[in-house]
């Protein structure tokens, strides 16, 4: 008994030293959350991009007000998702295929710049690439899991949502719709 109250006291107290370490973000007010309580991506089919600074690889910023002007391939990741891991061949590769015509970006929501660099360069992915460090971009989209890939128009305009593994066919659907 005494060692199973050393256990939970244990890791209470790890909980609380780690908790202040956490990022915090702002979360939408939007934010889904299903009948168990689990939280679930906002559908943001029809609004417009939402208007933040994400960080660049150098730690600059840069306004998503900037992606506007041709149609786009946002997607959102880390790079310890499985699901993401699977679908960045596919993203590079569909890069390469379309990137004359839509601007392909990634942006990820959890890594530091060097794994996501190190995370890029093992999956052959050349498009660009942001973090979402102070989770605005996440907390304004009500982006609550990933991998997320959002179709936007040039206008800016996110006309498709797709939560989970997206595949190549999926993809291609996207591109046909974004050049219209």
């Amino acid at each position: 008994m005494l060692s199973v109250t050393f256990a939970v006291v244990g890791a209470i107290t790890a909980w609380f030293l780690t908790a202040s370490n956490t990022p915090s973000y702002e979360l939408s007010k939007d934010i889904v959350l299903s009948k168990d309580g689990i939280a679930t991506n906002q559908d943001n089919i029809g609004t417009h991009l939402a208007e933040v600074e994400l960080t660049t690889l150098t730690g600059g910023s840069i306004s998503t007000k900037l992606f506007l002007g041709s149609p786009v391939v946002l997607n959102i990741w880390y790079s310890s998702c499985e699901p993401c891991r699977r679908e960045m061949p596919v993203l590079a590769e569909a890069h390469q295929r379309y990137g004359d015509k839509i601007r392909f970006i990634g942006i990820n929501i959890q890594d530091t710049a060097q794994i996501a660099k190190d995370f890029y360069t093992k999956y052959g992915a050349e498009f660009e690439l942001y973090l979402d460090t102070n989770g605005r971009f996440i907390g304004a989209t009500g982006i609550a899991t990933a991998p997320v890939t959002l179709a936007v128009n040039a206008d800016g305009v996110i006309i498709d949502q797709i939560a989970g593994e997206l595949s190549a066919n999926r993809l291609d659907e996207l591109v046909t719709d974004l050049l219209g």
